[in-house]
């Protein structure tokens, strides 16, 4: 954990003297080249709504330069007083990264990650949404808190290839584990499935600060996958391939398997012919790009060629999409789970930019799925929301 946090804090004090104050992280305008770099649009033309929380706030601390201006404050005074209108500027940050892929030189999402990490060394009372889930993840080993997950009994509980489902597969969203298991099986991979062996992997503490918390779930999860015989581990969720590719080595060490996101697999297996989809009637869809799988994993092609590679389905790019993407309300699952009626102007605003596209969305990120079609629901919007693994398995020849 101490390592995890010094890293961010570090990083954050190091980058935070380079800020020139340009604005452009929030700025309602096109990027113009700086920081000695010249790149062609649109590459630098970013959307004219880009920060989500100054979008819907509209006052200049909730973007990454007035978050980035009261961290050097909060850092600089052990005292400084942690009051409600301070928790929430610090967590309807939705950690989307478009900041930090705007402003390479600060990368200024680092602040928001270590004043997270600090405010919970100091002993901060968190969002009480967030401690109940804290609560729930030491209690029942997942983020609802739910008894028993989805059990299969067709599928082994160890192997070489193990799909880590994630909370919202294995407690809402079983067609995913299905869709999963069918196209591997089509592609001759042995897929095993953990069910209860498997627990949360710790990702919303991991970003909310309790990087205690995330440490043990990578310790407990890193064992029962070595115990099951784990050479690759297959993700589904944008939020679970981040925690498992990126933050365990730092968390616990190096892992003695693979972590591959399932986007990623399906493109190399339709690569390798081993795979294929048979025609069907025509549709339109559009893809929304997870913001921890597009811009924090920069897998922005692999869901495109697979979806692309569908006879008779046409992709329709939004109006924001790759590096631009929107985040789609979730915002890491924390903003959403504080500050809910926030998340849902996010999510309705994501799902009418999907609609002015096609009539279904697409997504290779079950937190996404499960954002937008409970923000479809809620304000009775007429839309299909699809992982991307239901929509190749519905389409395997």
């Amino acid at each position: 954990m101490e390592t995890l946090r010094k890293q961010k804090l570090r990083e954050f004090k190091e980058s935070w003297t380079l800020c020139a104050h340009c604005g452009t992280c929030n700025a309602r305008a096109p990027i113009i080249p700086h920081n000695w770099r010249e790149l062609p649009p649109p590459e630098w033309s970013a959307p004219y709504r880009r920060c989500p929380s100054f979008e819907y706030y509209n006052y200049r601390a909730y973007t990454a330069q007035g978050r980035n201006v009261l961290a050097t404050l909060f850092f600089d005074d052990a005292h400084y007083p942690i009051t409600e209108d301070l928790l929430k500027i610090v967590y309807t940050c939705t950690s989307c990264g478009v900041c930090s892929d705007i402003c390479k030189a600060t990368d200024p999402l680092t602040a928001v990650w270590a004043w997270r990490e600090e405010l919970t060394a100091r002993g901060a009372q968190l969002p009480e949404p967030l401690e109940q889930i804290h609560q729930r993840i030491q209690d029942s080993g997942n983020m609802f808190g739910a008894k028993q997950a989805i059990q299969r009994n067709d599928l082994p509980q160890a192997g070489k290839d193990v799909f880590f489902a994630g909370c919202n597969v294995r407690f809402a969203q079983p067609q995913v584990i299905d869709a999963v298991a069918k196209t591997l099986h089509k592609a001759g991979i042995d897929i095993a499935y953990l069910g209860d062996h498997e627990i949360c992997c710790g990702f919303i503490p991991g970003y909310d600060g309790n990087t205690d918390l995330m440490e043990r779930q990578a310790q407990l999860n890193v064992e029962n996958l070595r115990q099951a015989g784990c050479q690759r581990v297959i993700v589904s969720c944008a939020h679970c391939y981040r925690a498992l590719s990126v933050d365990y080595s730092l968390l616990v060490g190096p892992l003695p398997f693979e972590v591959v996101h399932y986007a990623d697999l399906l493109a190399q297996l339709l690569e390798d012919k081993k795979l294929a989809f048979r025609e069907s009637s025509p549709a339109q869809v559009t893809y929304h790009d997870p913001c921890f799988l597009g811009r924090f994993g920069q897998i922005y092609d692999a869901p495109r060629t697979v979806i692309q590679s569908i006879p008779g389905v046409e992709l329709v790019e939004m109006e924001r999409n790759r590096r631009w993407s929107y985040c789609c309300g979730s915002g890491a699952k924390i903003s959403a789970a504080c500050y809910p009626e926030f998340g849902g102007a996010i999510s309705k605003d994501r799902i009418a930019e999907g609609l002015r596209a096609a009539g279904t969305i697409v997504t290779a990120c079950t937190t996404c799925v499960h954002q937008l079609t409970r923000a479809a629901r809620n304000e009775g919007i007429d839309v299909a929301v699809k992982d991307l693994s239901v929509l190749a398995a519905e389409r395997l020849a």
